[in-house]
C-alpha cells in the first residue's frame, strides 16, 4: 500500500491526451484561504484517465483540518467525490501503480527531490521564479471588465474579457496562488487574463 505524503509529491500528472495537472489548491473552509498541494497530505493517482485526490489540508492561516476529495477530468474540470475521503485514501493508496503513473520510487534521484531540504530549495527557486514572472506582468490604469461571465470562482463573477487601456485581454485561466507570467494580467488576486492576439 502507498504512503500518505504531501501532495505537490505527485505532481504534476498527465492525461492520455496530453493535458496535465501541475498545482491543485482549495480554499479553507473556515477562512477562505487558498491553499496549495504542498499543504495536503494524501494521494493523488490516475485512475481510469482521471486523477483521484484524497487528502487532508491544514489551513496555515487558522489552523483548520478538512477533508478534500475529489476527480479532476482530462478536460482539468474537478468533480466532489461523496465516498468518505477516508476511504476513498484506503482505496486509492490500495491500487497498483499503473505504467503511466510515475511514483518517486521509479524516477532516478526522486527519492533525493523527496527530502525536505531538497523541496524546501525547488520551492524557494520556483518563489524567486513567479516573482520575478510577476515583475513582467501587465499594468493597467483604465479596466473595463466584460459584463459576460464565463462562471463564478470564490462567489465572485469571472468576466469573459477585460479591456485594459484600451486593449483586449481574454480570460486565461484561474491563478489561486496569484502565479502570472509574461504579458499576463492579474484581476483579483486569482484570475489571469492574456491579450488576445
Amino acid at each position: 500500500m502507498q504512503p500518505n505524503r504531501r501532495l505537490s509529491d505527485f505532481l504534476p500528472l498527465k492525461f492520455a491526451n496530453g493535458n496535465q495537472v501541475k498545482q491543485f489548491s482549495k480554499p479553507c473552509v473556515r477562512c477562505g484561504t487558498m491553499l496549495d498541494a504542498k499543504q495536503m497530505n494524501g494521494i493523488a493517482r490516475l485512475v481510469e484517465n482521471h486523477i483521484a485526490i484524497a487528502a487532508t489540508a491544514q489551513c496555515p492561516k487558522c489552523s483548520e483540518n478538512f477533508g478534500v476529495a475529489c476527480v479532476i477530468n482530462p478536460d482539468k474540470q474537478v468533480k466532489r467525490v461523496v465516498l468518505p475521503r477516508v476511504l476513498f485514501n484506503l482505496y486509492l493508496r490500495a491500487l497498483p501503480v499503473q505504467k503511466n503513473e510515475l511514483s518517486a520510487e521509479s524516477i532516478p534521484n526522486r527519492g533525493a527531490m523527496s527530502r525536505p531540504e531538497v523541496r524546501d530549495a525547488i520551492e524557494d527557486a520556483a518563489e524567486i521564479a513567479r516573482r520575478q514572472a510577476s515583475a513582467q506582468q501587465v499594468k493597467a490604469r483604465d479596466i473595463v471588465r466584460s459584463e459576460e461571465a464565463l462562471g463564478r470562482f470564490n462567489e465572485k463573477a469571472i468576466p469573459a474579457w477585460l479591456l485594459l487601456d484600451g486593449q483586449r485581454f481574454d480570460f486565461e485561466r484561474i491563478a489561486p496562488n496569484a502565479q502570472v507570467g509574461e504579458g499576463e494580467f492579474l484581476l483579483d488576486d486569482c484570475l489571469i487574463y492574456r491579450a488576445k492576439v
